[in-house]
């Protein structure tokens, strides 16, 4: 009897679990300079004369970039290879954000810059969940996706890190031009990541909001546009508060926001943690009860939050670490649950419509926290607002949490 062939390995292919471990180094990379702006608030405030809400617009551009581009290349995921959308997107941002600190001299021009960034996230973030979404078994989905996701938050927290280390050393715009040369690795990582990602089913490439009428699409887009708006409050203004607390303690300008940021990416840095816990947890007892409980949690402790910087300094970092670790770990779950719940020959619509409501709080929240400082309602009005949004439109969740909506059999394309 003739022996079986053994297939020959190649240590160099792309296999599924290796494109959602890749994936992740490409959105973390993206996302090295996305918060250059939050760390320096104080300093671009002072340099360009603006107020809050002004600098408020320059951070929200980035998620008007990101709306745009959702609207028009998540759906071509239909039928476009993803790995092609996310390498170009990849080099769309990163070259953005290398322009940044060379070109961006006031309000307007660093808003088009910060918008081109967004619109090239766009199309690596989502595209991002789709591969790794389709990569694993529905009873780990998700675990991977909270993975994939954690690479967001972990982006993002060593952007404000990094953000405020290099700010004494280098100024705001030589830490910018640093960080964006460093994002610009994430190109060929994404190539390589995404080569041997599958074809896509052959939907429509425009969007179809017929997909809202799929049984709890609509739902877990709420869900999300509650979180998101939460999220870009405590994203957007966390810095500031913290370096704001210290400033009241004495500490001068430029190191009050260099401390500030960097105790505020240590507590967006446990989203890291808190997003693949999340999807962990999803996988044991429902996506729709384990996002709901979280939060609740989430918000309730907003409503305090901003009250605690008149308090001990070390009750306030405690509750931020809390904070930091709870925001986050519904995140992955709102991604997986539309993977799970859309068809899959509008699943590139199902993403690109939970991006638009979600990513448009962003746009709004950011400004709308802003303009509550500028009208006296200081940092506790600021984390209130944030947090009786995503309270209310958690609520949309109830329905899943009862049915203890889970793990469909079904691949993701």
């Amino acid at each position: 009897m003739q022996a079986p062939r053994l297939r020959r390995i190649n240590p160099f292919e792309v296999t599924g679990s290796r494109r959602a471990y890749l994936l992740g180094p490409v959105l973390a990379l993206a996302l090295l300079p996305s918060n250059l702006v939050a760390a320096a608030v104080p300093l671009l405030m002072a340099e360009w004369d603006a107020g809050a809400a002004a600098v408020g617009w320059v951070f929200s551009a980035y998620q008007v970039g990101y709306i745009i581009g959702v609207v028009f290349l998540l759906p071509l995921t239909d039928r476009v290879r993803t790995g092609v959308v996310i390498t170009a997107c990849a080099a769309v941002t990163s070259t953005a954000f290398v322009l940044f600190p060379v070109l961006a001299h006031d309000i307007v021009s660093a808003s088009a810059l910060r918008m081109l960034a967004g619109l090239g996230l766009a199309g690596i973030y989502m595209p991002g969940v789709r591969v790794v979404a389709g990569a694993v078994p529905a009873r780990s989905r998700g675990f991977a996706v909270g993975a994939y996701v954690s690479a967001f938050y972990l982006g993002a927290a060593v952007s404000l890190w990094l953000t405020g280390l290099l700010l004494p050393h280098t100024g705001w715009r030589g830490a910018g031009l640093g960080m964006g040369v460093v994002s610009a690795l994430a190109v060929p990582v994404a190539w390589f990541a995404t080569r041997s990602a599958g074809a896509p089913p052959g939907g429509r490439s425009r969007l179809d909001p017929s997909v809202l009428r799929t049984p709890g699409v609509l739902r877990v887009i709420l869900g999300y546009t509650g979180h998101s708006w939460e999220l870009y409050v405590f994203r957007g203004w966390l810095a500031a508060y913290l370096a704001a607390v210290l400033s009241a303690q004495g500490l001068e300008r430029t190191a009050a926001a260099s401390g500030g940021s960097q105790w505020a990416a240590l507590m967006s840095g446990l989203g890291t943690l808190g997003v693949w816990l999340g999807g962990w947890l999803s996988d044991r007892f429902g996506r729709g009860r384990t996002a709901l409980g979280v939060a609740a949690a989430s918000g309730l402790l907003s409503l305090v939050f901003g009250f605690l910087g008149t308090g001990p300094w070390g009750l306030l970092l405690a509750a931020g670490m809390v904070y930091g670790l709870l925001i986050s770990a519904d995140s992955a779950i709102y991604s997986t649950s539309i993977t799970e719940l859309a068809p899959p020959d509008r699943l590139g619509s199902a993403q690109a419509l939970q991006a638009l409501c979600g990513f448009g709080a962003t746009v709004i929240a950011p400004v709308a926290a802003g303009l509550a400082l500028d009208i006296g309602l200081g940092w506790p009005g600021v984390f209130i607002l944030g947090g009786t949004f995503g309270l209310g439109l958690a609520t949309f969740l109830l329905p899943l949490a009862r049915t203890h909506h889970d793990k469909p059999a079904k691949e993701v394309p």
